[in-house]
């Protein structure tokens, strides 16, 4: 009797984080275009760039790290099912 083992769909994985992940940089970005018009000083991005930056950055790094997090809780759950 072979139980069938459930495998993570990696591409889901890497989708939903990037999803995530821009919506807290762009969170970030309009967070920080909320500041004080005296604290702004010449040379800063607008806040439209900021979302755009902020939001890329957080797509990156949270997607990577999702699609980290997949394949190792893929690989512990074939070592664990031998």
């Amino acid at each position: 009797m072979s139980s069938q083992v459930r495998r993570p769909n990696h591409l889901r994985v890497l989708v939903m984080g990037a999803l995530v992940g821009f919506a807290l940089g762009g969170f970030l970005g309009v967070y920080r275009g909320l500041e004080s018009s005296g604290r702004v000083s010449q040379g800063e991005y607008s806040t439209s760039s900021a979302v755009g930056y902020l939001g890329l950055l957080g797509a990156l790094v949270v997607g990577l790290l999702a699609a980290g997090v997949s394949v190792l809780l893929e690989a512990l759950s074939e070592r664990r099912n031998r």
